[in-house]
């Protein structure tokens, strides 16, 4: 087995090596499908401890010798996305498992941070969700990520938190589910447009956000609009024929 700790947590190593052993409550699961996101009380506080699925032979190969695991860059990841300044929950440790030799399971453990995701705000009727500074933000938010040459794979909605800032009197938003992140290079018209598909936000709401990025960065935006309605449209014409599979079987 390999930990790494952040050294302002090396008080929890009992506790983490609890986890992985299985002798643990979770106090709320979030999450129980591919992966297992929990949340876990540790020396009076709250953590989230996500359990990467056991992956296929190949993966687990390649983790082994050939690249890092999920775990690991999600650990890596938050402390590169804190030195930029870009806010996600606290990285405490990451865990890999091995058996014989080869690569088994990951953990990541972070901070728990209690605040509302963006898929909440895009999908409900609640006074925020008609907030125009709060949807303006996130767009601002977006733009601060591009321009520092940070690309999130898993653009979900579902993995975007945010919270008002009494202080300095806005909102803040911070990253969760960072395994997959683009460092280094702006990312193309084309690549944000398809990050933006993974938003599930409505076509209408799509346009508004898309409409305020492309004046900000001075692209086209109908090629923007005809980028984003390709990727929706191959998103549903794969998940009709997955549907279509699983009924006849």
């Amino acid at each position: 087995m390999r930990i790494s700790i952040s050294p302002q947590y090396e008080q929890l190593r009992g506790d983490i090596l609890k986890v992985v052993a299985g002798d643990y409550v979770a106090s709320k699961v979030f999450c129980h499908k591919r992966n297992v996101v929990e949340k876990v009380c540790m020396q009076d506080k709250d953590y989230v401890v996500k359990t990467y699925k056991r992956p296929n032979l190949f993966n687990r190969l390649a983790y082994t010798y050939l690249r890092k695991s999920k775990a690991k860059r999600a650990f890596l990841n938050a402390h590169h996305l804190l030195e930029l300044g870009i806010e996600t929950p606290t990285p405490v440790a990451y865990i890999e498992v091995y058996k014989k030799g080869i690569f088994s399971k990951g953990y990541f453990i972070s901070e728990y941070v209690p605040y509302h995701t963006m898929r909440e705000t895009f999908n409900s009727e609640t006074p925020e969700s008609n907030d125009h500074n709060l949807k303006t933000e996130f767009m601002k938010f977006t733009l601060a990520l591009h321009e520092k040459k940070v690309l999130p794979l898993d653009f979900n909605s579902g993995n975007i938190f945010y919270y008002f800032d009494t202080e300095k009197g806005g909102y803040r938003f911070a990253l969760t589910d960072i395994n997959r992140m683009q460092f280094g290079k702006t990312p193309s018209t084309y690549a944000v447009m398809r990050s933006f598909e993974q938003l599930g936000v409505p076509v209408d709401g799509l346009y508004k956000l898309a409409l305020y990025y492309s004046s900000q960065k001075g692209s086209d935006l109908e090629y923007s609009m005809f980028i984003f309605l390709f990727h929706r449209l191959r998103s549903r014409i794969k998940h009709l024929l997955k549907s279509k599979a699983k009924a006849k079987h």
